[in-house]
């Protein structure tokens, strides 16, 4: 059996003890003072025992503020008693594992609470809530309680050994601020310690570690807390050793929440891929720390070792995370993780495509995107039915959105080709057109080329079905040409200067220095239509005789003479001309000594009732425009403005107004105008004054409104009725009888 050493602290706390019971017998008459009961717990007593062994403990403030109730016997319970006027409402304990807490029903109908089976002696927080019943206030007290020293529960050294062979020793009043044993910078290399506990003669005591029999400890990066528990007769004591390890910035398992890392996690190895599947949007990881005390941010976001992260958004294709370990001292590494998803199937081609009428040309494949189609002219409309090769494209034809396998909206046809666009655009913006040229054969009665050219020459303007009158430019050299042709509908008849052809070309056309005109006749299918083309074939020079000549899309003309026709009118088959200072023809409207005149598209002068633009002119049988000034045509009369348009509404001229209906014509006699009534003489200028109609007499205001109701007319009162009439004799007016030829 061990002899227990004398604890100099056991002395000196008895000694303090009896100074203090010394000094209470000297003043136990005088009255507390303020500030001990102001130190006190309000309304809770803690007795050593049972209540009635009346032994209590002084629950007191520290310098630090703090509630505390030190030594405390071992081996004995506590009770803990509410004072009147209070209640004890609630008691916890940190060390709960170690002790029973168990309340007991008190006289106020409240609870008492006792303390009772403690096993381990440390110091522990009692944390009391109190109730003041006069006021209702609830009030927490955290209370620290220690026990007193028990030399069989004190260590005389603690030596910590670790596994590189190095060795520390600690004594026991070695401890901090905190009541801990601390060895901090321990070398990152260092694995396991290995706890010792010697009494005060250097004999190995029994202890457990962190509640085992085994006293070796793996010990990790950054604060490893170790709990080392003394027991003795039933009695125990923990004491905590906390162990600083040097961090290292790694990790010790990365784990996916899907998918599997390749290669397999390593801490060493720092670069990994992963995929998955492309219906996964997300994915987060797990990461343990090999260092504790180390931070990690996984994609920018703090995540505590052993944690799920945040879920982290996948594009498609390659995702890089970065996960960044950091120590206290500053190192760092970073593990990279390329998260592949798995991109989604996408097309912007087709696997079929049809028309309603027609059949393609070449037969369709998705990879080629330009066909043609031939229909009857009957066909005035198709529809498209295309099918894509991914459901999610979208298809648009003619730019109008049109489901997979479902037919468009029929597009109209013009004769000849038609180009229909179909296009194909994927879940990411790529896109595919395929072209469908679909051409509708032109009806019997159709007398067009489809195109028209001259060997060896230039024509101007560029060839167009609907225009019919062209100048070929041919160098001086060329003595002879060739017309080629293709008519819009291949059973036309053509004829060239006379000659009829079936093979798309001419004989040889000998030309002349100067102005050759080439016709072509195209009679159509029914025998009926017909249609003439004329080429103007200019070898060398220009030269011609009292005819038209086009150089370079505009028309001249060569007078009898052979002489360019300049800035004058020329009458030519009966129609009047105009050619400009350059000597081209001129068409729309034209000035010319002082008068308008209007030129069709063909240079042909206008006459008589001309529309243009929304108004009316009038142009003489010389083709001037009439303006300013009255005209009667049918035996109506109508006004023309400074511009020579026809007037409609009403019209102020020398002073008299004039009305004119929408079609220009002047008005006589009675008209309504915005609800009101006016009179119009017959030479057509609005009445003003006295009219009498040979049975009544009306009266037309300045602005030539009819009058209606009570009028003062040159300081004289006149009733006028609904339709303007002037009354007279008796009349019911305004609730009385009245006669009106006394006003």
């Amino acid at each position: 059996m061990r002899v227990k050493n004398i604890s100099w602290k056991r002395i000196i706390s008895y000694l303090l003890i009896f100074s203090v019971l010394f000094t209470t017998a000297q003043f136990g008459s005088i009255k507390k003072a303020s500030a001990e009961a102001t130190n006190q717990v309000p309304g809770l007593t803690l007795y050593v025992g049972d209540k009635a062994d009346s032994k209590t403990r002084i629950i007191d403030k520290n310098s630090a503020d703090e509630y505390v109730c030190e030594y405390l016997p071992i081996g004995k319970t506590f009770y803990l008693a509410a004072q009147t006027g209070y209640s004890i409402e609630g008691l916890q304990t940190s060390n709960a594992g170690n002790m029973t807490l168990q309340p007991r029903g008190n006289q106020s109908g409240g609870n008492d609470w006792t303390i009772s089976s403690i096993k381990d002696y440390s110091s522990f927080t009692l944390t009391v809530t109190m109730k003041e019943i006069s006021t209702g206030t609830t009030t927490v007290y955290p209370i620290k309680m220690s026990f007193e020293d028990d030399s069989s529960l004190e260590f005389g050294t603690m030596r910590v050994n670790f596994d590189n062979g190095d060795s520390q020793t600690l004594d026991f009043d070695g401890t901090n601020e905190d009541g801990n044993y601390e060895l901090p910078d321990i070398a990152s290399t260092i694995k396991t310690a290995t706890i010792e506990l010697l009494d005060s003669n250097n004999t190995p005591m029994s202890f457990t570690v962190n509640g085992s029999s085994n006293k070796v400890v793996n010990l990790v990066g950054g604060e490893n807390n170790i709990i080392v528990t003394v027991t003795h007769l039933n009695s125990s004591k923990q004491y905590k050793l906390i162990i600083t390890k040097k961090g290292e910035a790694k990790l010790q398992s990365l784990t996916p929440s899907t998918g599997a890392l390749s290669p397999a996690f390593s801490s060493s190895v720092y670069d990994y891929t992963l995929t998955v599947p492309t219906t996964q949007t997300t994915i987060a990881f797990t990461p343990v720390a090999v260092d504790n005390a180390s931070t990690i941010k996984i994609d920018g976001a703090t995540v505590k070792s052993g944690y799920k992260s945040q879920n982290i958004k996948l594009d498609e294709g390659d995702n890089e995370i970065e996960v960044v370990l950091k120590t206290k001292d500053g190192d760092t590494s970073t593990y990279t993780v390329v998260v592949t998803r798995t991109a989604l199937f996408r097309s912007a081609q087709l696997t079929g495509l049809s028309l309603t009428s027609g059949s393609l040309s070449p037969a369709f494949n998705k990879g080629i995107f330009e066909y043609t189609a031939t229909v009857e002219n009957s066909v005035t409309s198709v529809g498209v039915t295309p099918i894509a090769e991914d459901a999610n494209a979208t298809i648009t034809v003619n730019g109008k959105k049109v489901p997979s396998g479902a037919t468009s909206p029929y597009i109209s046809l013009d004769e000849g080709a038609n180009a229909i666009n179909v296009k194909v655009t994927d879940t990411k913006g790529n896109s595919n057109t395929y072209v469908l040229t679909v051409t509708r054969k032109y009806s019997k009665d159709n007398v067009n080329l489809a195109s028209l050219s001259v060997t060896d020459g230039t024509m101007s303007p560029k060839f167009d079905p609907e225009t019919y009158v062209y100048s070929v430019k041919v160098q001086r050299n060329i003595e002879k040409v060739r017309v080629l042709y293709t008519s819009q509908n291949d059973k036309s008849k053509i004829k060239i200067n006379g000659k009829e052809y079936t093979n798309g070309q001419s004989d040889l056309i000998k030309l002349e220095i100067g102005a050759n005109l080439v016709v072509v006749e195209v009679t159509a299918e029914d025998n009926k239509t017909t249609t003439t083309y004329k080429l103007s074939v200019i070898r060398g020079d220009i030269e011609g005789t009292n005819q038209w000549v086009l150089v370079s899309g505009e028309w001249t003309f060569y007078n009898a003479a052979g002489v360019q026709v300049k800035n004058q009118w020329v009458k030519y088959d009966n129609q009047w001309y105009f050619l400009d200072v350059n000597g081209h023809m001129l068409t729309g409207w034209i000035t010319e000594s002082g008068k308008w005149y209007y030129l069709n598209t063909a240079g042909i002068m206008q006459t008589g009732w001309f529309y243009d633009k929304g108004y009316w002119y009038y142009l003489q049988g010389d083709g001037s425009m009439r303006t300013n000034m009255w005209a009667t045509y049918d035996g109506k009369w109508y006004f023309f403005n400074n511009f020579g348009q026809l007037q409609t509404g009403w019209t102020l001229y020398l002073g008299r107004w004039y009305f004119m209906d929408e079609h220009g014509v002047m008005q006589k006699g009675w008209i309504t105008y915005d609800k009101n009534k006016y009179y119009i003489n017959d030479d057509g200028t609005m009445r003003n004054g006295w009219l009498y109609s040979g049975k009544v007499w009306y009266y037309l205001d300045e602005s030539g409104k009819m009058a209606r109701g009570w009028q003062t007319i040159d300081g004289k009162k006149y009733y006028f009725d609904a339709n303007g009439a002037m009354k007279t004799g008796m009349m019911f007016l305004d609730g009385q009888w009245i006669n009106l030829n006394n006003v």
